[in-house]
């Protein structure tokens, strides 16, 4: 006698599409959530590169030359004119009025726009370039010009403040995400945040206070 053969019945048209939507179903909810972390990543990234290898880089420099900031800091003109001998600048934008297009799109954290950014970005108040990595950089002006070595916020007392788009002209233009502040104490440049427990650094806050907590904890944990 014959043996009978076996056969293996294929997927039927309806298992085929139950699956393929199964499939679809776990990618819109995950590619999204893997997207946006490998976004982060790269601000993350950024945001150390530019502090570390550009600014802290000259900061040191300029301090072993110069002495202590006290030395040099005056207005924010002193501090700008300064650095761009120190750095790979591309466009030089002084205190034009207009420069950085991405300023009337600045966003806080909790997605609220802030929209003196744009007044004070397209004005003649503090003074701005890009450098030729794409990064734009402003320097305001003082606002706690006593240049306080001893002070333990470094958010206060501050000889200058420094705000830069890591990413340029790009999206998302959100504080905390793209955009941060630095700190130039009279000892150095420090991410702003860091002794003031970066209290202005969540979702529900403005992301002033997250340069900090970024490169302390290599992540956007928030």
């Amino acid at each position: 006698m014959f043996e009978k053969i076996k056969t293996k019945s294929a997927f039927t048209p309806a298992e085929v599409l139950i699956t393929l939507v199964i499939i679809g179903v776990v990618a819109a909810l995950t590619i999204p959530t893997a997207v946006n972390n490998y976004r982060k990543q790269q601000y993350v990234q950024a945001l150390k590169k530019t502090y570390s290898v550009v600014f802290a880089q000259a900061t040191n420099r300029i301090i072993a030359e110069r002495g202590a900031a006290q030395n040099w800091v005056t207005t924010a003109e002193d501090v700008y004119n300064i650095y761009k001998k120190y750095l790979n600048v591309a466009k030089d934008w002084g205190s034009s009025f207009g420069c950085l297009e991405q300023a009337s799109e600045i966003q806080y954290l909790m997605g609220v726009k802030d929209t003196s950014y744009f007044s004070s970005f397209n004005t003649t108040s503090g003074f701005r370039f890009i450098l030729s990595d794409g990064v734009q950089v402003r320097f305001t002006p003082q606002t706690y010009p006593l240049c306080d070595y001893n002070d333990g916020r470094r958010s206060q007392g501050n000889c200058a403040f420094i705000m830069v788009d890591v990413n340029g002209t790009k999206k998302p233009n959100i504080l905390g995400r793209d955009i941060f502040w630095f700190v130039l104490k009279n000892d150095g440049l420090y991410p702003r945040g860091c002794d003031s427990g970066s209290i202005w650094c969540n979702n529900s806050n403005g992301g002033d206070d997250c340069a900090c907590k970024v490169i302390r904890e290599n992540a956007m944990n928030y």
